[in-house]
């Protein structure tokens, strides 16, 4: 083989692992909202079109893909940040975004309830809390939100939010129970 015949098959070698990456990590989150983080790996390979090995040599185990799927959670968080920067509606923007995700990711809480017991998964909700302080000060300084919210009370807001999806199958269902509760914590979090 030539270095460039190499090259190619290296490079379509990694479009296809960052491909059945991206499919694992799909499926992944559609079996977790519907089976729960304790749903078969084997289910998430099934729906993803790839063998267990594949799914292996991308994800060692149940936790690095909470983390995987958590973490592109973040990153679209972080990316709403960024658009909302400075915008008076941020951090109502940032609570609807994160709560969707949830609603969509509802079997991680799981996995993302264990804390100190899962560092990535706590290293990404220290980058969600860092992502709240601006909007939360700037919501606070427009009056929009209590004096004493903190931006860790968000991990709280998301704790509750859980609860009440929690064992709520249908989407349309989760998705409605956590929209009632985000309108009852938004009264709480008012001034």
């Amino acid at each position: 083989m030539t270095p460039v015949q190499t090259t190619s098959a290296e490079l379509s070698r990694r479009r296809d692992a960052r491909r059945n990456r991206t499919l694992i990590i799909e499926a992944a989150r559609e079996v977790f909202a519907t089976g729960g983080f304790a749903a078969p790996l084997d289910a998430v390979a099934r729906r993803a079109g790839v063998g267990r090995g594949t799914l292996y040599r991308h994800f060692a185990d149940r936790y690095a893909l909470a983390v995987a799927i958590f973490e592109d959670n973040v990153r679209d968080i972080e990316r709403l940040a960024e658009e909302y920067d400075g915008r008076a509606d941020a951090f109502d923007a940032l609570l609807r975004a994160v709560v969707d995700h949830q609603v969509r990711s509802h079997g991680l809480f799981q996995a993302v309830s264990k804390g100190a017991e899962a560092p990535d998964l706590q290293a990404l909700a220290d980058r969600i809390v860092r992502v709240f302080a601006g909007p939360i000060r700037r919501a606070q300084e427009d009056g929009a939100v209590r004096v004493d919210l903190q931006p860790t009370d968000i991990l709280d807001v998301m704790r509750m939010v859980a609860a009440v999806i929690e064992g709520e199958d249908d989407l349309a269902r989760r998705r409605s129970a956590a929209t009632r509760a985000l309108d009852l914590l938004h009264h709480g979090l008012r001034g």
